[in-house]
């Protein structure tokens, strides 16, 4: 484990030097997380944690990349929807440079926790973070997964009612992927519009309502202006706003990483439009997702009760580690190669054992260790298969 924290490190630091320090979006928060990197000690008990982070850490560095890669306006300013993007971007900088220096000092003798900088809890914002962007080249394997998961979620349904999907399992095992293939693909494309993606990680900004959080995201990915969003108050008349904007609209919503769920997002497939039939309902989330032209609802989640709380017991679809050693074998083979790297297969395949133990049936974890393999084989000629051995 401490080999794939190190090189996700290295990948870490190395990606933020190729940035111009005055250009990268919230450059200090990097910076600062970087110093905390470069000085931590990866022990046991902290190195499933700090591989989270910097699966994360990584990706978030990705998109403030793009972010600051934007087209820049004739007027030079951001736009409203701009600097929305702009500000939650931030929060999540902010959110994950405590949790990457929480967990470094947590485990060094000489640190002390306290001393971390304290954030505004209004900044905290989502510790973890994804989108609807999938790079194609970087999944392999998934073509049996997706083919029954689009089974699923298109098959033909009537008007007033929506399809929903829950797509359940362990963290790495490639549920975000899933729906990030299916969000993209050609027929989702073709029949759904509008297509918003929602996601819904664990917060750490105590007291926040996540609620409208979840509300206010969808509001935006349909185009409301920032300054009309935040006028709206109560949550029931946020629910009634999502509602009026998706009416009439065959929609596909994505809600990725759901952790923690209560009766307000239960049953969000349901099966007639609740606001048509002039009921009095308490708020939820099934209210603001209007059925007349149906619609599909994908939930991802590591807790398998979330998911068929949200879309039933049996609209669930387990995502399960790679039974056959072959496939992932295949997906490390498949992941190394697109690396372009001189391969010594001989060494490669001495360590197969040990690669294959440590990916566990994991799709990421065996492309985490092709990674690793391809910046080791690098090194000089000289290198010996010892000296490529896992830890």
């Amino acid at each position: 484990m401490a080999v794939v924290v190190q090189f996700l490190v290295r990948k870490f630091v190395d990606s933020l030097a190729e940035e111009g320090a005055a250009e990268l979006p919230f450059s200090s928060h990097f910076y600062d997380m970087r110093a905390g990197l470069e000085k931590a000690a990866i022990s046991s008990t902290n190195a499933d944690e700090l591989r989270e982070c910097m699966y994360e850490l990584n990706n978030l560095l990705s998109q403030c990349r793009m972010l600051n890669n934007r087209p820049i306006p004739r007027s030079c300013f951001f736009s409203p929807s701009e600097a929305w993007l702009s500000n939650k971007v931030k929060q999540r900088v902010i959110a994950m440079k405590r949790r990457v220096l929480q967990c470094v000092h947590n485990d060094d003798p000489n640190g002390d926790a306290a001393a971390l900088p304290e954030e505004n809890a209004t900044t905290a914002g989502f510790s973890r973070w994804s989108t609807s962007w999938v790079e194609q080249s970087r999944i392999y394997r998934f073509d049996q997964q997706l083919a029954e998961l689009e089974s699923r979620a298109f098959r033909d349904r009537s008007p007033g009612r929506l399809t929903g999907v829950g797509i359940v399992g362990m963290g790495g095992i490639g549920k975000t992927a899933l729906a990030q293939l299916v969000f993209n693909s050609p027929l989702a494309r073709r029949r759904f519009f509008p297509r918003i993606w929602v996601c819904l990680s664990r917060t750490s900004c105590i007291g926040k309502d996540v609620r409208k959080e979840v509300l206010q995201s969808i509001l935006m990915a349909l185009g409301l202006e920032e300054e009309l969003i935040l006028a709206i108050d109560s949550l029931g008349d946020m629910e009634l706003a999502v509602h009026e904007q998706l009416k009439g609209k065959r929609y596909l919503i994505v809600f990725d990483d759901v952790w923690n769920v209560d009766d307000w997002y239960a049953d969000i497939a349901g099966h007639e439009n609740a606001l048509s039939r002039g009921e009095q309902l308490q708020n939820g989330l099934v209210l603001a997702l209007p059925k007349e032209r149906g619609g599909i609802v994908i939930v991802t989640s590591r807790q398998e009760q979330a998911a068929e709380m949200m879309v039933g017991k049996g609209s669930v679809y387990r995502v399960k580690p790679l039974a056959d050693r072959e496939s992932a074998w295949a997906i490390f083979m498949d992941a190394l190669n697109k690396e372009r790297q001189p391969i010594d297969l001989a060494a490669i395949n001495n360590l197969k054992e040990e690669i294959l133990q440590t990916c566990g049936g994991l799709p990421s974890m065996a492309k985490a260790m092709a990674d690793i393999f391809a910046k080791s084989l690098t090194l000089p000629a000289s290198t010996s298969s010892q000296e490529l051995k896992l830890e």
